[in-house]
Parts: structure tokens; sequence; C-alpha cells
């Protein structure tokens, strides 16, 4: 297909793409996502509109392509070094998360970089889904997409109520992540599992903790660990 060219800044399509990737608001309302990089645009399965920067050689197909300047591929992906293409896509139905034997739960997760972290964590350690409480960052925002490298888009995501995911852990052996719970040394094998992991200041909600068994990593000489770090160490062997 031969693109078109886009040249201004306040051109309709320059203003959608900024639009998408800064307001949660709009994502959700035209159910499409803004993704960057010559990998995560390869990958996915259909693009609504490419953006390439000129003269740059291509064989991806979608509904509308268009050719661009470096400059306007700053200013759609609000990054200083892109890469040389961003698309817009369709964002992914939540899932029920029905029949899956391991799954991570986040709960108030607030920093992109460490929801995008975890995603990509369970997608690598082959969990199959994650359930997130409604108070989570957007697993859509730009920065947690970088993070997550494509994960978003390959692992079953539930965004739902507090109550509801803790009815739905109570078909799981389900531990959640604190510093005082039992030690991950005394864990036996599982055959399912949900683990929660918590805000990083305030970690998992008090009506999680009456609910669910609490684990803890054995560290020595510090007070904590990125939740990032300790949900990676948790997912690995738990699942081990």
């Amino acid at each position: 297909m031969l693109s078109k060219e886009i040249s201004s800044p306040q051109h309709p399509i320059v203003k959608t793409f900024v639009k998408l990737r800064t307001s949660r608001k709009f994502r959700y309302e035209q159910k499409q996502v803004v993704i960057a990089g010559i990998k995560q645009v390869s990958e996915a399965p259909s693009l609504d509109i490419l953006l390439v920067r000129t003269g740059f050689s291509h064989s991806l197909k979608a509904n509308q392509i268009y050719s661009v300047s470096e400059s306007l591929l700053k200013k759609v992906t609000g990054l200083e070094s892109p890469e040389p293409m961003a698309a817009i896509v369709g964002m992914p139905d939540w899932a029920s998360l029905n029949g899956k034997k391991w799954i991570l739960g986040l709960d108030g997760i607030q920093d992109p970089g460490n929801l995008g972290t975890l995603l990509r964590t369970a997608l690598a350690l082959g969990w199959e889904g994650a359930f997130m409480t409604e108070n989570c960052v957007d697993p859509f925002n730009e920065k947690a997409l970088r993070a997550a490298k494509g994960a978003t888009f390959r692992l079953p995501l539930r965004m739902d109520t507090e109550k509801k995911l803790c009815l739905f852990a109570k078909d799981y052996q389900t531990w959640i992540a604190d510093p005082h719970g039992k030690s991950l040394n005394e864990i036996s094998s599982q055959k399912n599992g949900f683990l929660i992991l918590g805000n990083e200041a305030q970690g998992v909600s008090e009506t999680l903790k009456a609910q669910f068994n609490a684990l803890s990593i054995p560290i020595a000489d510090i007070e904590s660990l990125n939740v990032a770090a300790a949900g990676a160490i948790l997912m690995y062997n738990l699942k081990s």
C-alpha cells in the first residue's frame, strides 16, 4: 500500500495519536491504543493507522499508512529518539481468566513502569493472566506499554473491583506478598497459584490481608524490595 504524507503537527491524525497516548478516558472511549517501535508494531495482529518515518522501508499492512518526519514521530510517541514507526491498534478486551492455573493479582499498582515490568515478567515465567484492581494504573499507559515490551497484548488481562478479585482468587491457592508473611523457603510446590502484589507504598489492602495468607521473601540488610523485583522472585519460585 502506498503511503500518504503528513507534514503538519495540526493534522487530525497526529492529534488523535497524541490524545490516545495522553488520555486514559479517550483510549477507553475509542478502544484504541498507541504503540511505538519496530518490534511492537510488527508483532501487532492488525494495525488501524501506521505512521512510518519518511524513507524507512517496510512491508507492513494497515488500514491507513502515512509517512511522517522525525519531528512528528517525536510528537506522537512522546519520545526524544523514537524508532521509525508508530501505530494505532485496537485495545484488547478484558479476559475472564476462567480456566487459567497461574494468575498474577495486582492491587493498586501506581507506577506504570512497575506494572509493565510485572506483566512482562509474568508472561516470560509462564503465568497465564493478570487480574488488576480498578485502582491500578492503566496498563495501556504509554510508560506501562514500553515497560511491558508487548506483553500487554499477549497476556490475558482483567481489570475489575477488589470484591471480584477476592471472589475469583478463592478458587486458587492464593498468597499476598507481605514482608511479615510466611517465608518463601517454607512453601511446597502447588498445582495452581494466585499471587497478589500490592501498592508500592501501602502494600495490599486490609481487605485482601484479611482474606488470604501472606508470603514473604527472606532478605538481609535492606527493608524491602521494589514490587517488580519482588514479584519476579515470587512468581519464579511459586511456579518452579
